[in-house]
């Protein structure tokens, strides 16, 4: 019987592996987001076992006066975990059908201080310095202008404003954390602490003051290339 259910164990974590070397496949070739197909895998048990959201939300250090940016929330893996701490949660994505999947997630328990929102991580509407923290799990190397996405970031923070980004080996675009650094501290934020385990690492980010980061402009035609 034993065995029997670590074959199991072992038969699903290779499904969801080769599933998820399959979505890469695709994904790299067409050059796309994660399509709301493979929503069900984003809030799996297996994926949320080693990327849990506890252990998100004491990484980021919530406060129950924050008001937090979840930014690429897909169908929300992590977001009610957040309202749960901080005092509200935008919950953004650029996919209508990721969103509507959000919400009918939240629907059952309710989470009232969650504000689901269709919006580009290039163009947010939101006022400058409005968020104590941005979340962004699985989303930046994705994005088709991820330079004007941090330069956004970095305008909806507040000072000492937190930015928390994570990757995942089994992910589709998968980059090391120190390129991912790079390319943050390029924008104007500072690396500020790390984690990971065999499967994951989420870094933390603190917005620099002033106008430290005021040479960035004149770098992103070059980092548009990279």
């Amino acid at each position: 019987m034993r065995e029997r259910i670590i074959r199991l164990i072992l038969f699903c974590f290779g499904a969801l592996a080769g599933a998820m070397l399959g979505i890469r496949w695709i994904t790299r070739r067409a050059a796309l987001i994660t399509p709301p197909g493979c929503a069900p895998l984003l809030t799996s048990p297996l994926r949320l076992a080693y990327r849990r959201p506890a252990d998100l939300v004491r990484f980021i250090g919530l406060r129950p006066d924050w008001i937090v940016l979840d930014l690429g929330c897909g169908n929300g893996a992590f977001t009610r975990d957040l309202a749960r701490h901080a005092r509200r949660v935008c919950a953004v994505d650029a996919q209508v059908t990721m969103v509507e999947r959000l919400v009918q997630r939240l629907r059952p328990s309710g989470a009232p201080n969650v504000c689901p929102m269709v919006a580009p991580a290039a163009r947010l509407p939101f006022a400058s310095g409005a968020f104590d923290a941005v979340l962004m799990i699985s989303v930046l190397p994705m994005l088709s202008d991820r330079n004007a996405a941090l330069r956004e970031i970095r305008r909806v923070l507040k000072p000492n404003g937190l930015l928390i980004v994570g990757e995942e080996l089994i992910e589709p675009e998968y980059v090391s954390w120190p390129t991912v650094a790079a390319w943050v501290e390029r924008a104007g934020l500072t690396l500020r602490r790390r984690e990971s385990n065999w499967l994951c690492y989420t870094l933390k980010f603190v917005k620099t003051q002033g106008e430290a980061a005021a040479g960035i402009r004149a770098d992103h035609a070059t980092l548009s290339r990279s």
